[in-house]
C-alpha cells in the first residue's frame, strides 16, 4: 500500500512492484488509517511519503507496528524521519532498484526478553516510554462508538516497542502494577486533554490489577489526577483484569463501591470459566462485563462456547450490567453476539487498538460508513 502523491516516487514504486509482479493500492493517509485499522486485505509493505501524509506518518508507523503475525514493513520514501519504529526504514533515492531492494529485504527480528527481577525491571521502566493504543468499543444496537479501552505500550530505547503480554506478567510478577498503573493513567489523562480524545465525548476503559484496585493510594491517587485534569468521572471505566483471581469478593466491594460513589463505572474483564466465583462477583456493584476475546472467537464454530456465553450474558443482565464482548473480528461473530443479547462489541471488525492521533480520523471514516 502506497501514500504518495509524487510522480517521481509513484513511478519508481511502480516499477518496483512490476518487477516483482506484486499488487499495489495507492491511497491518501486517511483512507490508509482506516485500512490499517481493520481486519481484511493483508498488506506485507506500507510505502509513505511523508510530504504526501497529511501529518499522520507517526501513526502510520505505529499502526504497522502492531502488526505482529504476519509482520508489515513499512518504507518512509525520500526523506529521514524521528520515529523510533523497528518495522520502519528509510529510502532516501527515488529509484527503482532501491524501492525494489526494501521490497525484497526484512529486517532480522526478534523476541524481546525480559529480566525477572524486580531491580532490572524497575530499571527498565525508568528508560522506557509509556505509550497507549485506544481500541473503539461499539455499541450493537446501533453501530455507534460510545468508548475506547485504552491497551499498554512500551517504547523501549534497547528493546523496542513492547506488546503487554510481553512485559505485563513481569511487572505484576514484581510487584511494580501500581506505579506503572499510575504511569499509564497519566498518559490517558493527558491525551483526553489533547487533540485526537478531547471532544469526543467517548468513555475510556482503563486496567487495574487487582492488588492495584485494593490500594486505597492508588484509588486516591486516581481521583485526585482525575479531578486536577477536570475530567468527569463517568468518563473513565476502571476495568479489573483477570491476572489475578478474586478469592475473598468483601475488600473488591469496599474498593468497587468507593468508585462507584466518585462516579467511575466498574467493569470485571475477560470473564470466562477459568474466572473463579463470577456468581459472587456478580453480586458486587460493578456496571459491566466483558466476555474473553478468546471465547468469543470459538463462538461461531462450537456451540457450547456459545451456550457458556448466552448463560454468562444472561447472569449479567440480570444483576444490570452492560456486556461487552470482545475479539469480534468478523460480521458473523457480530451477529452472534447480538443473538445472544450483548450490548457491545470490541475487536478487529471495527478496528485494532489506534495511537491517539488516528482515533478521530477513524471515527469519522467508521461513522460516515455507518450512519
Amino acid at each position: 500500500m502506497v501514500v504518495n502523491r509524487s510522480t517521481e516516487w509513484c513511478r519508481a514504486v511502480m516499477t518496483a512492484v512490476d518487477d516483482l509482479d506484486a499488487g499495489l493500492l495507492t491511497c491518501g493517509a486517511g483512507e490508509a488509517v482506516k485500512r490499517l485499522a481493520r481486519t481484511g486485505t493483508h498488506y506485507t509493505h506500507l510505502l509513505v511519503h511523508e510530504r504526501d501524509a497529511d501529518g499522520l506518518t507517526g501513526a502510520l508507523a505505529e499502526l504497522a507496528a502492531e502488526f505482529a503475525n504476519p509482520d508489515l514493513d513499512m518504507l518512509l520514501l525520500g526523506c529521514n524521519a524521528d520515529i523510533a519504529c523497528a518495522h520502519l526504514r528509510v529510502i532516501e533515492a527515488a529509484e527503482p532498484s532501491a524501492v525494489h531492494q526494501a521490497l525484497i529485504t526484512s529486517p532480522a527480528r526478534s523476541r524481546p526478553v525480559l529480566a525477572s527481577d524486580a531491580a532490572s525491571l524497575a530499571a527498565m521502566l525508568d528508560d522506557a516510554i509509556v505509550e497507549v493504543r485506544y481500541q473503539p468499543i461499539i455499541r450493537i444496537s446501533d453501530r455507534r462508538p460510545i468508548g475506547v479501552e485504552a491497551l499498554a505500550r512500551l517504547c523501549h530505547p534497547a528493546l523496542g516497542r513492547l506488546l503487554p503480554d510481553q512485559f505485563m506478567p513481569q511487572i505484576e510478577e514484581a510487584g511494580l502494577a501500581a506505579g506503572f498503573t499510575q504511569r499509564m493513567i497519566s498518559r490517558v489523562f493527558a491525551d483526553l486533554l489533547g487533540s485526537g480524545l478531547a471532544g469526543t465525548g467517548i468513555r475510556v476503559s482503563v486496567n487495574f490489577p487487582l492488588d492495584v484496585l485494593l490500594c486505597p493510594g492508588t484509588l486516591a491517587w486516581l481521583e485526585q489526577q482525575r479531578a486536577a485534569c477536570g475530567i468527569p468521572a463517568d468518563r473513565i471505566i476502571v476495568e479489573l483484569t483477570e491476572s489475578q483471581p478474586v478469592h475473598h469478593p468483601d475488600p473488591v466491594r469496599r474498593s468497587v463501591e468507593h468508585l462507584r460513589a466518585l462516579g467511575y463505572g466498574v467493569a470485571i474483564d475477560d470473564v470466562g470459566p477459568a474466572v473463579p466465583h463470577l456468581e459472587r462477583l456478580l453480586t458486587l456493584p460493578f456496571t459491566s462485563l466483558k466476555l474473553d476475546k478468546g471465547l468469543v472467537s470459538q463462538a461461531e464454530r462450537a456451540p457450547e462456547v456459545l451456550h457458556y456465553l448466552a448463560e454468562t450474558v444472561r447472569a449479567a443482565k440480570a444483576h444490570d450490567l452492560k456486556v461487552v464482548a470482545e475479539g469480534v473480528e468478523t460480521e458473523a461473530a457480530w451477529t452472534h453476539m447480538r443473538s445472544i443479547g450483548v450490548d457491545h462489541v470490541q475487536g478487529f471488525l471495527a478496528a485494532r487498538p489506534l495511537p491517539r492521533t488516528a482515533v478521530p480520523v477513524w471515527l469519522q471514516a467508521w461513522t460516515g460508513a455507518t450512519v
